[in-house]
């Protein structure tokens, strides 16, 4: 550990974990959320009793099954399936797996923080009345480990898929780092490159976000390590290698990225790729201040109350931000040399935010993005302190890391006891964000589970309420308008003609959003389970949503599915299902289109596997598939 005892280690790791504990253990007892009941709880894929074979590899391949043949994030859904053998649906264990792994990532921070410190800092920051850098790494992994920002990281269950790749990131990186490091004394590290790769293809199985590694490598270089060796051969390579490949990169995202995602207007968001973008440079300024401040009401979790910027002025904020964005850039640039580490900093910072704030058309924030962004901050806010050298004594210096330690230790815990209780954490939501819908249906959620099903209980008065407050504030979407139709139908209540006039009218205006598609299938499983909804103006519903865009192949099978069952229209579901059939072939997804048409003929649909395996010949495939 570069001079330090193996006694101080063993402190140093045990008061690390010891800090990640104490402050995130009280949020076990939460619940469920938003991703988590897609990821989790309905995915009956990962719901496994035992460790078969099968069971396992239906688990590994349980990320969007049907979605085009895209199959992702294997490792992390096994985690997920083996969560279930253990505890089945408690959330507790899930969450004690989330701490369990951030606290791994914190002791990781630290080893490479260690190794960052000594080469970036200037000569006599490890003077008296400063911090040595390898205490300075501690202070520095603990900051990053327990800023109540990392709450929504760390007991949002499945944040895990981001959580463990970073933990194969961290380790790819320290040993780059190492590597690099040994390159430049002139020894051989091959072995160090070797842990490197390996990392990236565990990390790969977790989250694509490994696709990042190489930009905080090149960050590495750029702000620590200059593309230097003792080798001129392997200094060349290194800077060559570099060299070409950001070339390739930017060929690569201008000619293939950028065209394949950008887009005028999404017809699943309320926005363009211009406007995205536009959107990040006030998004970005938003995590720094809940970074640098983050006060419980800064941090609300959900984020759908945004709106999308639609030109450099429109907000004002639009053009603040990008000028305060732009001088982070440029003063990392002019400061390089001068302060090195403030340089890394920013740039992993940004980097940490390449794919999410970049042309792929996901939501326009969530707090969680910022894991392993937020350590690009604590590097630039450690790099301007300096160190920290009030009154020239160190008795002094560390009386002020720790009462700040302490500070942010007590925020986070105090977060972390919010979301320990789901009811608590629904109220603080709505408190933070009276106008996101996600969190008045969360609310109205947890109003309703504990009145456990009763009409004479106040808490569904209140349950109804909070959801029809929702359902009706600008921009909301269907999901409180959902919960109300599950609501009117179990009790028989009536209203409910009302509530499906403005769910549809929803659907005819507002972009078809992941989520309004959860909460229309949400309606479809209650249907098929056998809740007394209207099937006209569910089928109509559904229709209006087709008629806006293509959907995935697996929401034309279950729509199909229901019109066969529920709805009484057969010829409506046969068009349904060779729709299909249709877009799994035009995704490359053969397998899943043979598998619709399989379980039509042993379901006995055959007019209806008929017609899709016809429409599938028309246009030259499955010619080996015959029906009788």
């Amino acid at each position: 550990m570069g001079g330090v005892s193996g006694r101080r280690v063993w402190l140093v790791s045990i008061a690390l974990l010891v800090a990640v504990l104490g402050v995130y253990t009280p949020g076990l007892g939460g619940i469920f959320l938003f991703d988590d009941i897609e990821a989790i709880v309905n995915n009956r894929a990962i719901q496994v009793e035992g460790l078969s074979g099968d069971e396992l590899r239906r688990a590994l391949l349980s990320f969007g099954p049907g979605n085009g043949g895209w199959q992702a994030r294997p490792l992390a859904m096994l985690s997920f399936a083996l969560n279930h053998t253990l505890g089945g649906l408690d959330p507790s264990g899930y969450k004690l797996v989330g701490v369990l792994v951030h606290a791994v990532n914190t002791l990781l921070i630290w080893r490479l923080l260690c190794l960052v410190l000594p080469h970036v800092l200037q000569p006599g920051d490890d003077r008296a009345g400063r911090l040595s850098p390898h205490l300075l790494a501690a202070v520095m992994a603990a900051f990053w480990a327990i800023n109540p920002q990392q709450v929504s990281s760390v007991l949002y269950v499945v944040q895990r898929m981001e959580t463990l790749c970073y933990t194969f990131v961290i380790l790819g990186l320290w040993a780059y780092l190492r590597a690099r490091l040994a390159q430049q004394q002139g020894a051989r590290a091959w072995h160090l490159l070797f842990l490197v790769a390996v990392s990236g293809v565990f990390a790969l199985g977790f989250k694509e976000t490994v696709v990042l590694l190489p930009l905080y490598a090149l960050a590495l270089e750029i702000f620590v390590l200059g593309f230097s060796a003792a080798s001129p051969r392997i200094q060349a390579f290194w800077r060559w290698g570099y060299g070409v490949g950001a070339g390739v990169g930017v060929l690569l995202f201008a000619l293939v990225i950028v065209p394949h995602y950008w887009v005028d207007e999404l017809v699943y968001r309320d926005f363009g790729t211009a406007e995205r973008l536009l959107t990040q440079l006030r998004v970005l300024p938003m995590y720094l201040g809940q970074i640098l401040l983050p006060l419980p009401n800064s941090l609300p979790f959900y984020y759908d109350q945004i709106i999308p910027s639609r030109g450099w002025l429109e907000p004002l904020t639009t053009l603040w931000g990008g000028l305060l964005l732009l001088t982070l850039l440029v003063s990392a640039v002019l400061l390089r040399k001068r302060l090195p580490l403030y340089g890394l900093g920013v740039a992993w910072f940004f980097v940490g935010h390449a794919l999410t704030s970049n042309v792929v058309p996901l939501e326009l924030a969530f707090e969680h993005r910022n894991y392993f962004a937020l350590l690009g901050v604590v590097m630039a806010v450690a790099a301007v302190l300096g160190g920290l050298r009030p009154l020239g004594s160190p008795v002094m210096a560390h009386l002020v890391w720790g009462c700040v330690l302490i500070v942010t230790a007590g925020l986070c815990l105090m977060r972390s006891l919010v979301w320990g209780d789901g009811l608590l954490l629904a109220e603080q939501n709505v408190h933070a964000n009276p106008l996101s819908a996600r969190a008045s249906m969360d609310l109205a959620y947890q109003y309703y589970r504990r009145s456990a099903g009763s009409i004479d209980s106040p808490l569904l008065g209140m349950a109804v309420t909070e959801m029809e407050r929702g359902a009706t504030l600008p921009n909301a979407g269907i999901t409180g308008d959902q919960g109300l139709l599950l609501i009117y139908a179990k009790f028989g209540l009536p209203g409910a003609d009302a509530v499906w006039d403005r769910l549809i009218n929803k659907l005819k205006v507002q972009a078809i959003s992941p989520e309004t598609l959860g909460a229309l299938h949400g309606l479809l499983r209650n249907r098929i389970s056998g809740v007394a909804l209207d099937d006209r103006c569910l089928t109509d519903a559904f229709l209006v949503v087709f008629e806006r865009g293509e959907m995935l192949p697996v929401h034309y099978a279950q729509f199909g599915d229901y019109l066969l069952r529920h709805a009484g229209e057969p010829d409506q579901a046969s068009k349904s299902f060779a729709n299909a059939v249709l877009l799994s072939l035009a995704a490359g997804d053969e397998t899943y289109a043979r598998q619709v048409i399989t379980i039509l003929v042993e379901d006995g649909h055959m007019e209806q596997a008929r017609y899709a395996l016809s429409q599938a010949h028309q246009r030259g495939a499955l010619k080996d598939v015959l029906l009788k």
